[in-house]
C-alpha cells in the first residue's frame, strides 16, 4: 500500500510540473486534471478521509469545471470583447475554425505600469498582442517610441529571427494576450493561410510603428 501511495505522490508532482509547461490552456487543464486524480488516490492510500484529500478533490473539480467551461465556450463560438477586436478587425480572420485554432496558442493577461515586457537584444522575445494599455520603446535608453492597443510585439524577431531590437516598458495598465511563438509557427506551416493572414497583420502592425517612428523623428 505504501508503495502505491509513493507512486501516486510522485505522478501528482510530475503532472503539476508538466502543467508549468505548455502555454495552450486546456492542456495546463487537462495536466492539472490528472495531477488532481492522482493526488486524490495519493491522499486516500496515504492518510484516508482529511484535510489533503478534501484539497485534491476540490482541486479536482475545479479543473473539470474550467475545462467544460472551456469545451462549451469553444462549441458556442464565443469571444471576449478583446478576441473579437482581435480577429475581426486586427487579424482581419472570419473563419470560425482558424480562430478557434488561433484561441488555443492565446493566453490573456492583465499587466501593470512598469511591467517590462521585452528587453533590447532579447532571444526568442514574446510575441504580445495589446487590448489596452500602453507601452514606450526603448532602444539604447532612449524612448523612439510608443504602442498601444491594437497593436503587436514581438512581431518583428517573430518574422525574422533576430534578437528584440527595443526594450518594452509599459506605461499605461494593460490588457494583453501572450501568443505561443513556437506553436504558431507550426500551425502557420501546417496550415499556410493561417500563416499568410497572420504575417499580414504582424506587417500592418510594423507598418503603423514606422509611420509613427517617422513622424516622430520631424
Amino acid at each position: 500500500m505504501d508503495n502505491w501511495g509513493a507512486i501516486f505522490g510522485w505522478l501528482t508532482g510530475l503532472a503539476l510540473i508538466a502543467a508549468m509547461i505548455p502555454h495552450q490552456v486546456r492542456h495546463i487543464r487537462l495536466l492539472g486534471l490528472a495531477a488532481g486524480v492522482f493526488g486524490i488516490v495519493y491522499f486516500a492510500l496515504k492518510d484516508g478521509i482529511g484535510t489533503g484529500l478534501a484539497i485534491a478533490v476540490a482541486f479536482t473539480i475545479i479543473n473539470v469545471a474550467r475545462l467544460l467551461e472551456l469545451r462549451q465556450r469553444a462549441r458556442a463560438g464565443v469571444m471576449t470583447r478583446e478576441e473579437r477586436e482581435l480577429f475581426d478587425h486586427v487579424m482581419r480572420i472570419e473563419e470560425p475554425s482558424q480562430q478557434s485554432r488561433l484561441r488555443d496558442l492565446m493566453i490573456w493577461e492583465d499587466v501593470s505600469v512598469g511591467t517590462q515586457l521585452i528587453d533590447q537584444g532579447q532571444v526568442d522575445p514574446p510575441l504580445i498582442y495589446i487590448a489596452s494599455g500602453r507601452a514606450e520603446i526603448e532602444r539604447d535608453l532612449a524612448v523612439i517610441s510608443e504602442c498601444g492597443a491594437g497593436e503587436f510585439l514581438g512581431e518583428m524577431s517573430h518574422v525574422s529571427g533576430e534578437r528584440a531590437s527595443a526594450t518594452v516598458t509599459v506605461t499605461q495598465d494593460m490588457r494583453m494576450a501572450r501568443l505561443d511563438r513556437d506553436a504558431l509557427g507550426q500551425l502557420a506551416r501546417s496550415l499556410p493561410e493561417i500563416g499568410k493572414t497572420v504575417d499580414r497583420a504582424f506587417n500592418r502592425s510594423l507598418a503603423v510603428k514606422v509611420l509613427r517612428m517617422n513622424e516622430s523623428s520631424r
